[in-house]
């Protein structure tokens, strides 16, 4: 193998690398911005050889594994998971079948369909292979990010538009949601590619598709503020403990040889309530508990009923309550009034059906009103699709609230999401989680509070203003995401088709900076 080659190789490899280090785990945002830009320019300057059509899959796919493989430890599902549906626990942990079945077939499904350029292009010697050459991968990977964020359960993790959370290109996400970030970032990293693979006298072709990266770029500058609306105190509740953590005595009667879920509920609520009365001393106006803190339905549980009741009136605080039925297997989540109201359930919209949520109370998702406030409250990862929270949103919501149990590889994520949203809406968020990551983000997507991602037990308290403008994105939604995917449909079964042998004899005729014995190494496909 020669160095040459050995370096184009590399390249895929080095953006993978630079992908996992632009992303929320670590932390370096600003890398996303030239992150793609090794495997794009292999991919635009060798047009037609199975290296070019190789290297994005495979940056993607060590993205992919340096992601997840440290987020899904040994013993991870240790006593939390029940019986997943489908059997990918090995050691208490679907780490090896994500690693060495998963990621590597998601590797191959792009290749198989060209991703993200499923038309055959010569290297770009005119402004409108330009154009293609940038716009169509951009169009590509943001439709990737919708259809995962939306359907695939590991879709938390991935998505470019997450490293860019708490930056200024954040903005982007009120015009078009996440999906206009993701688009921009592939766009500035090919128009970087473009420059560096095109001839001295075709560079001039990257000021076309940089024009449109521009134009998208500037209105995130001067987006409006959002601020105006009313100010409220809220609060997050962060327990610091697991309710399979068994041995302390709050969980008894989770045990299974123990079982009694009232009486679990019960002890949950008194063990929350100090907490909460914390909250109300410290000037909060609402208090948001962690996913699941209620194994009975309060609607019909007198007695959890009446704890409850007593817990608001006490503390005279707005008391936003989830609860998870075993048997429905579902979850929803209640507002409970000082004045002793208990408002209508909301479910929580994304089943995890592959843990045996069934999601069977599912309803169009509305906001609950609590006096002076309308609030929209999220459950477990309904976070993770920015259609749910902007659906609240669009309906009146004035604060979105996020009640999780997560593990801590998971609530980083959780909160870049939380912070994106708050952005893309000008809507505050709450986020309370039993052990890690529980946070209030500001309407600006400014973290107002807190806990980090170590294991404590804390109470979050800060000032938020609630929404009042609707963004350009709570109007119109997931629309450009969508246009993506319609506009890149067709394109992918155009990938799947084999080339022609004309198609194939061009190919091999195009100019190749690997030399012709190289390329007879790397034919076209």
């Amino acid at each position: 193998m020669t160095l040459r080659r050995a370096a184009l190789l590399a390249a895929p490899v080095a953006s993978g690398v630079l992908l996992w280090l632009a992303s929320p785990p670590v932390g370096f945002g600003a890398l996303a911005w030239v992150a793609l830009v090794p495997a794009a320019a292999v991919s635009l300057a060798l047009p037609g050889t199975r290296l070019a059509r190789a290297a994005v899959p495979l940056a993607f796919g060590v993205y992919l594994e340096l992601l997840l493989v440290p987020a899904f430890p040994f013993g991870l599902a240790r006593d939390q998971w029940g019986d997943p549906v489908l059997p990918v626990l090995v050691g208490d942990s679907p780490v090896l079948v994500i690693a060495l079945l998963l990621v590597p077939l998601a590797g191959l499904l792009l290749y198989a369909l060209r991703f993200p350029q499923p038309l055959s292009l010569e290297r770009p010697g005119h402004i409108t292979t330009a154009l293609v050459a940038v716009l169509v991968p951009a169009s590509a990977w943001t439709a990737l990010d919708l259809l995962r964020t939306k359907y695939d359960p590991g879709g938390v993790w991935g998505p470019l538009f997450l490293s860019q959370e708490g930056s200024p290109a954040a903005g982007l996400g009120a015009l078009a949601g996440p999906w206009a970030l993701t688009f921009a970032l592939v766009a500035v990293n090919y128009t970087l590619a473009l420059g560096i693979v095109a001839k001295p006298r075709d560079r001039h072709l990257a000021l076309a598709p940089a024009a449109v990266v521009l134009a998208l770029l500037l209105p995130s500058l001067v987006l409006p503020s959002g601020e105006g609306g009313r100010r409220i105190r809220v609060a997050a509740i962060q327990p610091g403990y697991d309710t399979a953590e068994f041995d302390l005595p709050v969980n008894h009667f989770l045990r299974s040889r123990f079982r009694d879920l009232e009486r679990a509920s019960v002890d949950l609520v008194r063990d929350l309530a100090p907490l909460t009365r914390e909250a109300a001393e410290r000037g909060a106006g609402l208090a948001v508990w962690p996913e699941a803190t209620l194994w009975v339905d309060p609607a019909t549980n007198e007695r959890i009923r009446q704890l409850l009741r007593n817990v608001a009136a006490d503390t005279g605080l707005v008391l936003v309550v989830p609860y998870f039925l075993r048997g429905p297997d579902h979850g929803a989540a209640v507002l409970v009034l000082p004045d002793g109201t208990i408002t209508r359930s909301q479910p929580k919209q994304r089943p995890m059906w592959f843990l045996g949520e069934r999601g069977g109370n599912r309803s169009s998702p509305r906001p609950v009103d609590a006096h002076t406030i309308r609030v929209g409250t999220l459950l477990g990862v309904d976070n993770q699709d920015p259609a749910w929270p902007r659906n609240l949103a669009a309906r009146g919501a004035g604060l979105l609230t996020s009640s999780t149990h997560d593990w801590a590889a998971l609530a980083d994520q959780q909160v870049a999401l939380s912070r994106l949203h708050a952005v893309a809406l000008r809507v505050p968020f709450v986020r309370a989680d039993w052990r890690y990551g529980s946070a209030i983000v500001g309407a600006d997507g400014a973290t107002l509070a807190s806990a980090g991602f170590e294991k404590r037990r804390t109470v979050l308290v800060a000032d938020v203003v609630t929404g009042s403008q609707a963004t350009l994105y709570t109007r119109v939604g997931d629309i450009f995401g969508w246009l993506c995917v319609a506009a890149l449909a067709p394109l992918g079964l155009l990938a799947l088709r084999k080339p022609s042998d004309a198609e194939r004899a061009h190919a091999q005729r195009a100019p190749n900076p690997l030399g012709e014995a190289e390329l007879a190494a790397h034919p076209p496909p």
